[in-house]
């Protein structure tokens, strides 16, 4: 054992003391060190957790995703009263943005002028095809399935007397195209064929919307001999009434026996059209019976070896038939404006009711062949 004089005792005191005091001090370095760390762990978290909540609170703006919030949720920025607070100040805004943008476009529509408000109508509208009837609008849906044609948002040149052409690249790809039945009289189709005018559909006859009597045009004889002789190419169209399938062969079979003897190379069509009589015999028949009939009618003129063609306004393809069904036949669309309106193939457009043409007296309906 030893012993220390006190002087010695009070150095070593001392001595301890230093050595305690400069381990407390790295101690609490160590320490302090140890919540730095702590603390930005903490701080970096914070802003993460921040971060996302700004994240979360844009992602809110979408209605859906912020109602699947609810207020016993941990952590939830909004109840749901607030959710539904912020849905209905949204869709409030939506609307009266939605009101004013359709009020500018219908303002301008109407102010620059030369568009009907049926035509106003089917723009804002370009998801269904409008008609109206009955005194009011009617809106049938664009079917997804069902091939489009590459026209309708074209814009189609027209001549100084009316015509419409189809031109790409500089260069005229569409053909003018007329048709015509007793109502024209007497045609001098030589002087036809020197305006220009190469495609000709003749009417080849009907059944009475009332006695329900095949007839033959009047004039269809003198018509397809006279057209064929000049050298036009002839196609002849039958306007039916047809109340089912069994009619539709006997009409269909009236067209071959009439044609027979000439050189027929464009479409046999099929003219589906509602009378303006409300006693038409037609009228009764619904969308599956009239397609069903229609589709019979060109089944049979494929068979024969023609090409068969429906023709129609926008009612007869948005009302009366069947898209879907009689999407495999070539259509002869009818619709009296300079833009094409019908949304799905097609290979006639009837664009006017009052062409002129050299050899006609009178009015004349134009169409365009498109290729």
């Amino acid at each position: 054992m030893e012993y220390y004089s006190e002087e010695e005792s009070e150095r070593l005191a001392r001595e301890e003391a230093i050595d305690r005091d400069r381990d407390l001090k790295k101690k609490r370095r160590r320490s302090g060190g140890f919540f730095f760390v702590i603390f930005l762990i903490i701080f970096f978290a914070t802003g993460i957790i921040i971060l996302i909540r700004y994240t979360e609170s844009d992602r809110e703006k979408d209605m859906s995703a912020a109602e699947s919030v609810s207020e016993d949720t941990e952590g939830a920025y909004y109840t749901e009263s607030e959710i539904e607070a912020i849905r209905e100040e949204a869709s409030e805004e939506g609307r009266i943005s939605g009101e004013n943008a359709l009020k500018d476009r219908l303002r301008v529509e109407l102010t620059e002028g030369g568009r009907s408000i049926n035509d106003i109508v089917r723009g804002l509208y370009p998801e269904y095809m409008v008609y109206m009837e009955g005194g009011s609008y009617h809106f049938d849906p664009v079917r997804e399935d069902v091939p489009k044609n590459r026209y309708r948002d074209l814009k189609f040149t027209v001549s100084g007397d009316g015509l419409l052409s189809y031109i790409e690249d500089g260069q005229v790809l569409s053909k003018q195209v007329i048709d015509v039945s007793y109502h024209q009289g007497d045609i001098d189709w030589a002087q036809v064929k020197e305006a220009g005018v190469d495609y000709c559909m003749i009417r080849a006859g009907y059944r009475g919307y009332g006695s329900g009597a095949i007839m033959e045009d009047e004039c269809f004889k003198k018509n397809v001999e006279g057209a064929v002789s000049a050298g036009l190419e002839v196609g002849v169209y039958f306007y039916t009434q047809a109340l089912n399938e069994a009619e539709a062969v006997e009409e269909a079979q009236f067209v071959m026996d009439l044609i027979a003897p000439y050189r027929i190379t464009l479409p046999v069509a099929i003219d589906v059209e509602k009378p303006e009589a409300s006693d038409a015999r037609g009228n009764g028949l619904d969308r599956a019976q009239r397609t069903a009939a229609v589709k019979t009618f060109c089944d049979s003129v494929a068979a024969a070896g023609y090409e068969p063609m429906i023709y129609g306004g926008t009612v007869t393809f948005a009302q009366m038939l069947e898209a879907d069904t009689v999407k495999d036949y070539s259509v002869w669309y009818a619709f009296y404006n300079d833009y094409l309106y019908y949304p799905y193939e097609l290979k006639f457009w009837q664009y006017s009711m009052s062409g002129t043409v050299p050899g006609i007296k009178g009015k004349v309906d134009m169409s365009l062949w498109l290729p």
